[in-house]
């Protein structure tokens, strides 16, 4: 199975400065912690942009979480829809754990 990754950005409510946004994120991980099939999530900011980088188990669990609910909340939050674009994930890398997921692999294990 591909796993999925969306990038997420939105405006941020006009005069948001860092520190308010960055505490504004951390307040909702324990929304994300609790989210069925996400695998990681990077917080994203630039000045007057929020948003996040998530990595899906598959792309029916990122389009489950992004629901018109979840839309309607954050056009709420952040006074503004946010943008999603969405990337199949044939591969991850990742040094810091020392681990390869590669779709390839997946698949031959499950014959």
């Amino acid at each position: 199975m591909t796993q999925v990754l969306t990038v997420v950005t939105y405006a941020l409510p006009k005069g948001t400065d860092r520190n308010t946004a960055v505490q504004m994120f951390r307040d909702s991980i324990p929304r994300y912690m609790a989210t069925e099939g996400l695998l990681r999530k990077n917080v994203i900011y630039n000045e007057g942009l929020g948003g996040g980088v998530y990595l899906w188990e598959s792309r029916e669990a990122a389009e489950k979480a992004y629901s018109p609910e979840w839309t309607a909340y954050m056009t709420e939050k952040y006074n503004h829809t946010p943008q999603l674009t969405y990337y199949e994930v044939p591969i991850t890398m990742d040094r810091q754990f020392n681990v390869v997921y590669d779709e390839q692999d997946i698949a031959q294990a499950a014959e």
